[in-house]
C-alpha cells in the first residue's frame, strides 16, 4: 500500500515549487507589457520570422529578408533557426485555436520562447544554489534577479547576447552541480564537459567576447584538479569545431547569395561567411568600425553600466566582500558570516578570473555596450544572495528585525525603479506602434498602397512580424500547419528601401509611394519643406512617444509623450 504524504509535506513541496514559476511570470509580463523590438535585435527576430514563413526550401531563400537587408555584419543562423523551429509547434497550434490572430501574436509568441528558454535555464541554476548553499540562497538570488530590470526585461528579446545568456546560466549551474561531493566523478565529469563544450559553442557562434569568460573558467577548473589540461583541450575544441561544422555549411548556404551587398562593403569572400562571429570581430575591432558607435571611457562599466545592472544587489556584494576580505586576514567572524566568506570564496576561486577577464578585456575596448558584460551579472547576484541569506539570520536578535527591513527595502527599491524603467521603455518604441495607425486609414482598405519606411521607424520597433498586409512570397512555410494567420487583404506593399532617391521627399514623390512613415515630417510639410512637397503630402496620422522626463506633475516627475512619427499621404490620392 502506497504511504500518504502528510500535508505538511505536501505544502512545503508545493511552497518549494513556487520559485520555479516566477521567472516564467516575471519575463513573460515584461514581453507583454512591451511586445514591440529595437533594430539591434531585428537579425534573429526576421530570421526567426524567414524560418517560420518559407521553411529551408532553396526555391524561397530569395523571400528572406537578409537577402536584401543584411545588416552592419553577418551573423549565424543557427540561433534563429532554433529559436524559429522551438517557436513553431506553439504558433501552428495558437493560430489553429484562434489564439493568435495578427502576425504582430506570433512575434510576442517568438519572444516568449527565448523567454521560456531563459526562465528554464535560470530555474536549473536557482535549483542548484538551493542544493548546494540551501533555500535562503535560491530565494535571495531569484529576488534579487528577477526584481532588477535589465535581465528580465531583455530575456525575450533577440539580441544575441541574449541568446548567449540562458546557456551562460545553465553551464555555471553544471559547474557548480560538478562541485558536488556526493556526485561520483563521472557525473561530475560529465557536468564539466557539457558546461565546456555549451560555452565553446556560444563563443564560436553567437559571441566572441564570451572567450573572455570562458577561459578563465576552464583554468580555474584545472589548477583546483577537478580537470585535466588534456580534458579542457579536447572539450574545448569539440565545442569550437563541433559547432562550426554545424553552423558553417547553413551560414554559408543562406549569406552566399547576399554578397556582394552595398550595406557589407568588406564581406566579399565566401570564406569571411564559414564563421560569421569572427568575421565580425575582425569587422568591428580590427578595422575599428565598432568605434563609430562611440567610444567610452576605460571606467564606464564600473561606474555607468554594472551600477545599472546590479541595483540592489550592489551594496551586498560589497558588504560580502568585506566580510570574505575578513575571513582571508584571519580576523575571527560570526559563524553564519564565515559561512558567507566561505560561498564567497568557493565562487571567487572559480569564476573571479572570469569576472576580471570580462569585465577588463572589455573595457580594454573603445565601444562600450552593457549588454557586452551581461553574462556577469548571474555571478554577482549569487555573491549578493549569500550576503543577503547571512543578514537575514542576523546573529544579534535585537537588530535582526531592522535588518530584514533593509534587505526588504532592498528588493523594494528594485521593483519600484524596475517599474519605473518598464513603463518609460513601453513607451519608446513609436515604430511598433505604426501598424494601429495604418490599419486606420480606410483608402487603405480598398486597394494594394506602398508604404515606405525610412531607417528611424525600423529602428524603434517596424518588423516584418508588424507587416500585417504583406503578401509572402511562398505558400511553403514550416511545416504542415500555418504558423501565421491568414494573411489580412488587401496585400500592401512595404518599401525599406536605402536608395538614394528615397532620401527627399521628391524622390520619394516620383517613385511612387502613397504613404510614408517619417520622424522627419517638417521636410515634408512644414516652413522648410519645399512648395513641391508641401503641395504634395498631407498628415493622416501620427504615433506618440516618450519625449523626457522632468519635474512636475502630481508627484513631482512628469513623463512627457510627444510625436515621434508621422505618416503622411499623397494629396491627390487620399481622397
Amino acid at each position: 500500500m502506497a504511504k500518504t504524504k502528510s500535508p505538511a509535506v505536501v505544502r512545503r513541496k508545493s511552497i518549494n515549487a513556487l520559485p520555479n514559476f516566477l521567472p516564467f511570470i516575471v519575463t513573460f509580463t515584461h514581453v507583454l507589457l512591451s511586445p514591440y523590438t529595437k533594430v539591434e535585435e531585428s537579425f534573429t527576430l526576421h530570421a526567426a520570422h524567414d524560418v517560420l514563413a518559407y521553411g529551408f526550401g532553396r526555391d524561397t531563400l530569395s523571400g528572406w529578408d537578409h537577402i536584401t537587408f543584411p545588416g552592419a555584419v553577418p551573423r549565424s543562423f543557427l540561433p534563429p533557426i532554433i529559436l524559429g523551429l522551438l517557436s513553431y509547434p506553439f504558433s501552428a497550434l495558437a493560430v489553429a485555436l484562434g489564439i493568435v490572430k495578427t502576425k504582430i501574436g506570433v512575434q510576442i509568441l517568438v519572444r516568449l520562447t527565448l523567454a521560456s528558454i531563459f526562465s528554464h535555464a535560470f530555474n536549473h541554476l536557482a535549483k542548484t544554489l538551493r542544493t548546494r548553499y540551501g533555500s535562503c540562497v535560491r530565494i535571495w538570488f531569484t529576488l534579487l534577479s528577477l526584481t532588477s530590470f535589465h535581465i528580465p526585461y531583455y530575456a525575450g528579446r533577440t539580441l544575441p547576447n541574449f541568446m548567449a545568456l540562458p546557456g551562460v546560466f545553465w553551464s555555471i549551474s553544471l559547474i557548480l552541480r560538478s562541485k558536488s561531493s556526493s556526485s561520483p566523478e563521472t557525473v561530475t565529469i560529465k557536468r564539466s564537459r557539457t558546461a565546456i563544450v555549451l560555452l565553446t559553442a556560444l563563443v564560436t557562434i553567437v559571441r566572441l567576447e564570451l572567450a573572455l569568460f570562458l577561459l578563465p573558467i576552464a583554468l580555474s577548473l584545472v589548477v583546483s584538479g577537478r580537470i585535466s589540461v588534456r580534458q579542457a583541450v579536447t572539450w574545448g575544441m569539440l565545442g569550437g569545431f563541433g559547432s562550426l561544422a554545424i553552423s558553417s555549411p547553413i551560414d554559408l548556404t543562406l549569406w552566399r547569395p547576399t554578397i556582394p551587398h552595398p550595406s557589407l562593403p568588406t564581406f566579399t569572400s565566401p570564406a569571411q561567411l564559414l564563421w560569421p562571429e569572427l568575421s565580425a570581430l575582425h569587422f568591428n575591432l580590427v578595422q575599428g568600425q565598432a568605434d563609430n558607435w562611440g567610444v567610452m571611457s576605460w571606467h564606464y562599466y564600473f561606474t555607468n553600466s554594472l551600477p545599472k545592472l546590479l541595483m540592489g544587489s550592489a551594496p551586498l556584494i560589497v558588504a560580502g566582500a568585506g566580510i570574505w576580505a575578513l575571513g582571508l586576514a584571519g580576523v575571527s567572524i560570526e559563524r553564519k558570516s564565515e559561512r558567507v566568506g566561505e560561498g564567497y570564496g568557493e565562487i571567487m576561486k572559480i569564476f573571479g578570473g572570469a569576472l576580471v577577464a570580462l569585465i577588463g578585456g572589455m573595457s580594454a575596448v573603445g565601444h562600450k555596450e552593457w549588454r557586452f558584460i551581461i553574462y556577469s551579472t548571474p555571478i554577482f547576484n549569487i555573491l549578493a544572495a549569500f550576503t543577503a541569506s547571512s543578514l537575514w539570520s542576523f546573529p544579534y536578535s535585537k537588530l535582526r528585525p531592522l535588518v530584514r527591513l533593509g534587505l526588504v527595502g532592498l528588493a523594494a527599491i528594485n521593483v519600484a525603479v524596475t517599474g519605473v524603467m518598464t513603463f518609460l521603455s513601453m513607451n519608446n518604441y513609436p515604430g511598433g506602434e505604426v501598424w494601429t495607425v495604418l490599419e486606420s486609414l480606410p483608402l487603405a482598405q480598398k486597394r494594394e498602397v506602398t508604404i515606405h519606411f525610412p531607417s528611424y521607424p525600423l529602428q524603434t520597433g517596424s518588423t516584418l512580424f508588424t507587416f500585417l498586409h504583406q503578401q509572402l512570397n511562398t505558400t511553403s512555410h514550416l511545416g504542415p500547419f500555418s504558423p501565421f494567420p491568414e494573411q489580412r487583404q488587401p496585400y500592401w506593399i512595404y518599401s525599406k528601401s536605402e536608395d538614394e532617391i528615397m532620401s527627399t521627399p521628391q524622390g520619394i514623390w516620383a517613385s511612387g509611394v502613397d504613404y510614408v512613415v517619417t520622424e522627419d515630417w517638417e521636410a515634408f510639410l512644414g516652413s522648410d519643406a519645399t512648395e513641391s512637397a508641401r503641395g504634395s503630402w498631407e498628415q493622416v496620422g501620427e504615433v506618440k512617444g516618450l519625449d523626457g522626463v522632468g519635474r512636475g506633475g502630481r508627484f513631482g516627475l512628469e513623463v512627457r509623450r510627444g510625436s515621434k512619427l508621422a505618416v503622411l499621404g499623397r494629396k491627390e490620392k487620399s481622397g
